[in-house]
């Protein structure tokens, strides 16, 4: 049967909001930057060419390697799948391998930064 998706409403990604999905290198061109690369240049496109400021995946939780690829690029981990899911039959059953939703902010170009505010600039603080 056809599963809900597991992020809860709120935390959604957008209709539009762009998914990375299925990204794979072959196993004798790993560990070369590829995905790296690969990463880097649909995030420079949602970003510049589409205007958008963040960015959505998932990753199987046994995936140690895309794990620490993408958060050493800044994604987040949104939501971890349930382990236990409900299918049409009504009985329950267990995901060995549940997914993690991770998302990555954009930050702005520089020229987008809103000014420091008065605090900022005089060192923030007053002590």
């Amino acid at each position: 049967g056809v599963l809900p998706c597991p992020v809860p409403v709120k935390r959604r990604p957008a209709p539009e909001t762009p998914y990375l999905v299925n990204l794979a290198v072959a196993p004798a061109f790993r560990r070369r930057g590829i995905a790296r690369a690969l990463i880097r240049l649909c995030e420079r496109t949602a970003q510049e060419d589409w205007g958008y400021r963040e960015i959505f995946l998932h990753v199987k939780s046994n995936n140690r390697g895309a794990r620490v690829l993408y958060a050493s690029l800044g994604y987040l981990c949104e939501m971890r799948e349930p382990l236990w899911y409900r299918l049409n039959s009504g009985q329950q059953k267990l995901r060995r391998n549940p997914r993690l939703f991770l998302r990555k902010v954009f930050h702005l170009p520089e020229e987008e930064l809103p000014p420091p505010s008065e605090e900022e600039s005089s060192g923030g603080g007053g002590k």
